[in-house]
C-alpha cells in the first residue's frame, strides 16, 4: 500500500513551462500561486495489483498510460501528458521516489505532449538557449556550473524540454537545481580566483571532513548517485521560456590524439555540424529515448527531430581530459558564437 505520511495538502509548482498540482511535497520546484488550473497533476494511487506483471517486464503500457517499477521505491504511470500517480512502496526513500517522480516521469509526460526532452544541461547566452550534450562524464553539468559563474542563467540540468513550434524550437525551463560530482565542486572552487569567472554570491567552501559547503547550507547528497549533490541555484535560475539557439556535443577524445595539434596550447577542439550530424546528436541524446517505440511515438520523434535540426546550429567539442578546464570550455564557446554573430553579419 502506498504512504500518505508525505503529502500535507496538495501544493501547486511550475517546471518545463507547465501548471504541476501535487499530492507529493516537491521542494526541487518552483512553487506557483494557489488557484490557478494545473496543466499536470501528481497523486499516489494504489497499483499495486500491477506489481506482479511489472515484476516480469520493465513497462507496462495501458491505453495511453505508460507504467512501470522501480523495485523498493514505487509502481510509477504516466496518462496522456496531464497525470503522474504514484505508488510508494513501504519504507521506501522519499528522495528516491521524486527523482524518478522529476526524471523518467516527466521525461515520459513531456512526449506525452510532444515535447522532446533532451539529456543535457542548458544555459542562457545572448536571450538564446544554448544546450550542451554528451555521454556520462563529458563535463555537461559541470560547464553549465562554470557558466553560472562567469555571470550566465541555467535554464536545465538533466531534462531539456524543447517544443518545435511552428517557427522555431522553444526550451521551457526545468527547475533551479543542478545535480554535481565532488570533482565538479572541486574544480569550480578552483576557478572562483580565475579572471575570467565573476564572483558569485553562493561560494563554494572546502572543508576536512566534509566534501563542499556553500555558504547557503549543506549540500544534500542525491540518492543513488555516487558522490553526486543537490545544487540549488537560486537566482541564477532563468524561468522563462526561451528560443533553442544551438548544441554542443562534449566529446572526450583523450586517446585520440589527432583531434589535437600538436604544440597546440588549447586542449579543446571544435567541428560544426552539419544537418545530419545535428540530427544524429539529438536522437543520440535524447532523454529515455528507449521508452519511444514502446509508446508508439517513432514517428513524431523523428520528424520532431529533423525539424530541430534544420533550425539550430550544431557543434562537437572534443577535448583531452587530462588537460580540460570549464574555464577554457566556457570562453571557447563564447569564442565560437561570437564568430557565428560576427559571420552572419557580414552578409
Amino acid at each position: 500500500m502506498h504512504d500518505r505520511s508525505i503529502s500535507v495538502g496538495w501544493a501547486q509548482y511550475t517546471a518545463f513551462g507547465l501548471r504541476i498540482g501535487s499530492e507529493l511535497k516537491l521542494p526541487e520546484l518552483v512553487q506557483s500561486a494557489r488557484g490557478a488550473i494545473e496543466d499536470v497533476v501528481i497523486r499516489q494511487a494504489d497499483l499495486t495489483a500491477w506489481s506482479d506483471r511489472l515484476e516480469q517486464t520493465n513497462f507496462v503500457m495501458q491505453g495511453e498510460r505508460f507504467m512501470f517499477q522501480i523495485p523498493g521505491t514505487a509502481i510509477y504511470a504516466v496518462r496522456e501528458g496531464k497525470e503522474i500517480e504514484v505508488c510508494i512502496h513501504s519504507g521506501a526513500d522519499l528522495e528516491t521516489v521524486r527523482l524518478f517522480v522529476l526524471g523518467t516521469c516527466m521525461g515520459v509526460l513531456l512526449m506525452q505532449r510532444r515535447i522532446l526532452p533532451i539529456h543535457g544541461s542548458a544555459v542562457v547566452i545572448r536571450d538564446k538557449a544554448y544546450a550542451f550534450v554528451g555521454e556520462s562524464g563529458t563535463g555537461k553539468s559541470t560547464l553549465a556550473a562554470a557558466f553560472r559563474q562567469a555571470g550566465y542563467q541555467m535554464v536545465s540540468d538533466d531534462v531539456i524540454a524543447v517544443k518545435a513550434t511552428a517557427s522555431e524550437p522553444i526550451v521551457y525551463p526545468a527547475y533551479p537545481q543542478q545535480k554535481l560530482g565532488l570533482d565538479s565542486l572541486l574544480q569550480l572552487e578552483a576557478l572562483q580566483g580565475h579572471k575570467r569567472v565573476r564572483s558569485q554570491k553562493h561560494m563554494f567552501v572546502l572543508t576536512h571532513g566534509n566534501p563542499a559547503m556553500p555558504q547557503y547550507g549543506d549540500l544534500r547528497k542525491i540518492a543513488g548517485e555516487l558522490n553526486k549533490y543537490a545544487v540549488p541555484t537560486g537566482d541564477e535560475f532563468y524561468n522563462e521560456p526561451l528560443p533553442l539557439g544551438g548544441v554542443f556535443e562534449l566529446v572526450t577524445e583523450a586517446s585520440n590524439r589527432k583531434f589535437l595539434c600538436e604544440g597546440e596550447l588549447t586542449a579543446v577542439m571544435e567541428q560544426p555540424l552539419n544537418v545530419l550530424e545535428c540530427l544524429h546528436t539529438l536522437l543520440l541524446h535524447t532523454y529515455r529515448r528507449g521508452t519511444i517505440p514502446r509508446m508508439g511515438l517513432g514517428e513524431w520523434y523523428f520528424g520532431t527531430a529533423v525539424r530541430m535540426a534544420r533550425r539550430v546550429e550544431g557543434w562537437r567539442l572534443l577535448r583531452s581530459s587530462s588537460d580540460f578546464t570549464a574555464s577554457e570550455m566556457v570562453q571557447r564557446i563564447l569564442d565560437i558564437l561570437h564568430k557565428e554573430e560576427n559571420s552572419y553579419g557580414s552578409h
